[in-house]
């Protein structure tokens, strides 16, 4: 047993009630109006979408992947909120929500962050929301009362052609993230941008069962390209545990068992592609109810990583076939003819140690005009080049000359 857990983490997910130390951009409007199970509409849902995501990621690249089921499924549900016709059938279908209205889907959406938020010491969990308008576009009343009472979205006008923008909405990610994801939008923004949809995601969690530092120690570690030394912290305690032929699984509880971790070791005779394949909803819902305590050893890697992805074709693969050449956003604006949605990015972050994990994710949502603007020109002088210095009453040139090297 000890040496199968000392191998790797298969995947790592977070599950259970989730907490949150203090509540901040979580919390939702009194206006909102929903049940406090409501969420369970989407529960199901959101654990699926982020299954089929990270089994069409899994089988097209190699490496690390780590993603954010719940900030996607967010995400995706804004637009939802104000899209019609074709592109609410097909975002829809994605979040496994075939015919549940926006009005569903908007408390279904605030039941679960509020069901998120709790008080401890020891978990922190926060969500935000924000949307970004081109100055010369205004959403409809409708979606903006929406936005802002059931996902708490803060909605900002930008002019897109100052650099001062993507400052901004990096600045926003940032501080959503607390300061683990950075450089969200690239600077300067897309000319033909119109809309910024964003939810950010922070978790902060202590071990039930923290790892003895002093036992922490580098041992080989297997990956596809040979052996590497990584850090492996040690801990003996009773955890929920259980194993089959093909793996061995151990839960590991933050706080007072509020959230924990799942870790899932493949057996070495599988793989973990192996493993990757035989989850599904149904599966997980089995082995979560499989766990029982058992005195043990885990030996984990302690490791940090950030991911970024642009998942425009995985969600094309996956129902949205249309929304990334044609959009009906007519719930969001008057006329949302000749939108698109351009790109749909996930960048996250995890850091995993002996007193417990901070991960952070951020996901976007951009819309921009089919007929891109012309993109706003970059002269960068960094090679030798004329200037001349006139006055523009007279036309007069007062200064001139060949720059063939700034510092001489």
């Amino acid at each position: 047993m000890r040496k199968g857990l000392a191998e790797f983490i298969a995947i790592v997910l977070l599950s259970g009630c989730g907490t949150a130390e203090e509540p901040g951009t979580s919390e939702i409007s009194e206006r909102a109006e929903f049940g406090e199970t409501d969420y369970e509409l989407i529960a199901e849902a959101n654990n699926v979408l982020g299954m089929k995501v990270m089994g069409d990621l899994t089988e097209r690249e190699e490496g690390n992947i780590f993603i954010s089921p719940v900030s996607l499924y967010m995400a995706l549900a804004m637009v939802y909120n104000g899209a019609d016709g074709v592109t609410k059938t097909e975002i829809g279908n994605v979040l496994e929500a075939e015919g549940v209205s926006a009005e569903d889907m908007n408390r279904a959406n605030a039941s679960l962050m509020a069901a998120l938020q709790s008080d401890s010491e020891d978990i922190r969990l926060e969500f935000a929301n924000s949307i970004w308008v081109k100055d010369s576009y205004s959403f409809l009343d409708s979606f903006t009362e929406s936005s802002r009472d059931y996902y708490r979205a803060e909605i900002e006008s930008i002019d897109v052609t100052d650099p001062e923008s993507a400052e901004r909405i990096n600045s926003w990610v940032a501080e959503a993230t607390n300061g683990k994801i950075e450089d969200m939008v690239s600077k300067p923004l897309p000319g033909n941008l119109v809309a910024l949809l964003l939810n950010a995601v922070y978790f902060k969690g202590d071990w039930q069962y923290p790892f003895i530092r002093e036992l922490t120690e580098e041992k080989p570690f297997s990956t596809a390209g040979g052996t590497v030394q990584v850090p492996l912290m040690e801990r003996q305690a009773e955890f929920p545990y259980f194993e089959t032929e093909a793996f061995q699984a151990v839960s590991l509880p933050y706080g007072k068992g509020e959230m924990s971790m799942e870790v899932f070791l493949p057996s070495e005779n599988s793989s973990l592609e192996k493993f990757q394949a035989s989850l599904t909803e149904e599966k997980w819902d089995e082995w979560m109810s499989a766990f029982q305590k058992k005195q043990g050893t885990v030996l984990l890697p302690k490791f940090q990583l950030e991911y970024e992805k642009v998942l425009n074709e995985t969600l094309q693969r996956l129902g949205m076939a249309t929304a990334f050449s044609s959009v009906d956003l007519s719930n969001m604006f008057e006329d949302s003819e000749g939108l698109f949605i351009s790109e749909v990015k996930q960048k996250t972050f995890i850091d995993v140690n002996e007193t417990g994990t901070e991960a952070a994710a951020a996901t976007s949502v951009a819309v921009a005009e089919s007929a891109p603007a012309e993109p706003p020109f970059i002269l960068e002088a960094d090679r030798p080049f004329f200037l001349a210095i006139t006055d523009k009453e007279t036309g007069v040139i007062l200064f001139m000359g060949a720059i063939e090297n700034p510092v001489n």
